[in-house]
């Protein structure tokens, strides 16, 4: 089966290479293309954001200078958290279809069958990622050098991208690539400024200039996605300080008193060096007017005091929510003598316009791209007379189990799964544009605000504008589809998946992988989750029930005559071949995974731990 999914991934990107080109790049050499993504950078932690308190603001010349010469999307959207964020801006698909829907790309990494950014301009462009990835740890087939990169040099998994001063980092196909300062690194060892030892950042933005300095005047053209940790917080051993970054950053700010908020500050600093020192070297490698350069955070800002930098800006929520404060960014494009300098756009640009958008600025038409969800906004940066093609919506979702208010006290949602769309109306009469957002939690009512009186989300219009938001909730029903291992909710209680961090999975509500199977003929892909509904008994003749939801493929187990069994009623999903379970009582529980089985007489479950298989007397029809 993978070897089929792989084959048919293979296909889609070679027809790449006969696609034929748009005029865009015709002329001669097309452009190269730069990304840089920053980490946990709020919206109004960097000069370019309009609508922010100024009083403390941090000096960021060069993402303003990056503004200052190309163009700022004033409605940009990224995605609410790290991963989901990145699955986006690298395949162009929302969060209700990316295959990493958690902040886990170790649980779920990037599929044979996903297509990302580096697949589609690999055909005629070089490809290199330098810094973070977390959309697939080594020997997965999400690994940066599976998913279309000739080169990665950076830090693979999610968690692992929390060191800062990291002993290993993976550099292309190994996964243990030695940073010999760090081979002790901690607050003490790495001595005073923490000179002694290298801050991956420091290094990771080093290999971009390198590389840019080796293929400047290569015929081929480069992609280069230069993804910081900063300024996330980073961990050093014994430091006392979520943000220990090294000279000659830590010493700037020194009139701010509050330590935590001056590191903060370095570290948004030392971003905006690392996009000086990539603007400098296009410059000097006299490249800069052939390069496209990208900047944006991921998320909404985290873990830091939020009021003083004013981070979120003046939206309700930070980093993991779906109100604005989470996934509202000022997103910048420069490419000297194509798109206007000093020029700014309210048309909405979200990471998943990125893909679509980078193909075609490059020269790619449309029948080159994979299934995606963005749109191209080539014609919005270069400013031609031709309109380009607008959203129906923007949709997210996400499942998080804190309040994630920012500087309001409150979510405008309940705590689970949660679903936002961003959707415009104008008004054929009056012209007047009014921006919706639409919000809910485990199916919950909508919660409908009008962003263009409101910006913060705080007044609920649901009662006021009932066709509105009929619209909104099936744009949600739209955008969403069901995926076992990122299991939705239905109710309160009804748990949905966050996260795992494991390979192998976690118990529910999200799911252990499917074991080796232990019976000749496994069957569980030809069957639907529905058809396991009903009876089920065992050896000892104890019997069971499970109740499938259709919609979800969530089930429930319910004990019907067992003496011997600890448990009374569980919960799980059926994946791919298997159910996972999880079954509660007063005295034990038990996670469980189920292989489905058919000997031609009964259909069979057997599985992997404490429970004996269990029988249905009668095979499913398959037909």
């Amino acid at each position: 089966m993978m070897d089929a999914l792989f084959l048919c991934r293979v296909m889609v990107v070679m027809s790449l290479t006969f696609a034929a080109r748009c005029g865009r790049a015709n002329a001669g050499k097309p452009p190269n293309i730069i990304f840089i993504l920053a980490d946990d950078l709020g919206y109004g932690d960097v000069s370019i954001s309009p609508l922010v308190n100024r009083t403390n603001m941090i000096p960021t010349k060069n993402i303003q200078r990056l503004a200052d010469n190309g163009m700022k999307f004033l409605r940009g959207y990224s995605g609410q958290v790290c991963a989901p964020s990145r699955c986006s801006l690298m395949t162009g698909r929302h969060s209700g279809h990316c295959t990493i829907r958690g902040n886990d790309g170790s649980y779920t990494p990037l599929l044979d069958t996903d297509v990302t950014i580096a697949h589609v301009l690999g055909q005629d462009y070089s490809t290199a990622l330098f810094g973070k990835w977390g959309l697939g740890d080594f020997n997965t087939t999400g690994y940066p050098t599976n998913q279309g990169f000739d080169i990665f040099v950076g830090q693979d998994s999610q968690s692992a991208c929390h060191n800062w001063y990291p002993k290993f980092i993976q550099n292309n196909n190994n996964d243990s690539f030695p940073l010999p300062k760090n081979e002790h690194a901690s607050e003490e060892n790495c001595g005073p400024h923490h000179s002694s030892c290298t801050w991956c950042n420091d290094y990771f933005a080093q290999e971009t200039i390198n590389y840019i300095q080796s293929h400047a005047n290569d015929e081929k053209p480069f992609f280069i996605f230069f993804s910081t940790t900063t300024p996330h917080v980073g961990d050093l051993t014994g430091s006392n300080t979520s943000y220990p970054t090294p000279a000659p950053y830590d010493s700037r700010f020194p009139d701010i008193t509050d330590e935590t908020l001056r590191l903060f500050a370095t570290a948004v600093s030392a971003q905006d060096d690392f996009v000086g020192a990539v603007l400098d070297e296009l410059e000097y490698q006299q490249i800069l007017n052939n390069t496209i350069v990208f900047f944006s955070g991921d998320n909404g800002p985290d873990d830091h005091p939020l009021q003083f930098f004013d981070g979120p800006g003046p939206f309700r929520g930070k980093k993991r929510s779906l109100h604005e404060g989470g996934i509202r960014q000022t997103i910048v494009a420069q490419w000297p003598g194509h798109i206007p300098a000093n020029s700014s756009t309210e048309h909405l640009f979200s990471f998943i316009d990125f893909l679509p958008t980078a193909a075609d600025l490059a020269g790619l038409s449309k029948s080159a791209l994979p299934d995606v969800d963005g749109l191209s906004a080539a014609s919005v940066l270069l400013n031609e007379q031709k309109p380009a093609q607008e959203h129906a919506y923007l949709y997210w979702e996400y499942c998080f189990y804190h309040n994630t208010g920012g500087l309001f006290p409150n979510n405008q949602y309940k705590e689970g799964w949660a679903q936002a769309i961003r959707f415009d109306e104008i008004n054929n009469v009056t012209g007047i544009l009014t921006e919706w957002k639409g919000v809910r939690a485990n199916r919950d009512p909508l919660a409908l605000f009008n962003l263009t009186a409101d910006i913060s989300e705080s007044v609920n219009v649901t009662a006021q504008f009932p066709t509105v938001a009929s619209r909104a909730i099936s744009y949600m029903d739209e955008a969403h589809v069901e995926d076992p291992y990122w299991k939705s909710s239905y109710n309160d209680s009804d748990k949905c998946c966050a996260l795992c961090y494991h390979p192998d999975g976690c118990s529910y509500p999200c799911v252990r992988k499917t074991p080796t199977p232990v019976c000749d003929n496994v069957v569980g892909n030809m069957l639907k989750p529905i058809d396991l509904d009903g009876l089920w008994i065992d050896e000892s003749h104890a019997t069971y029930n499970i109740s499938v939801n259709p919609t979800s493929n969530a089930i429930l187990l319910a004990v019907v005559d067992c003496p011997h069994c600890c448990w009374d009623s569980g919960k799980g999903v059926v994946a791919d071949r298997a159910i996972n379970v999880t079954a509660t009582g007063i005295s034990c529980t038990r996670d469980e995974i189920g292989t489905i089985c058919d000997d031609g007489n009964s259909i069979k479950i057997v599985w992997s731990s404490h429970w004996k298989p269990w029988t249905r007397e009668q095979s499913f029809d398959l037909d």
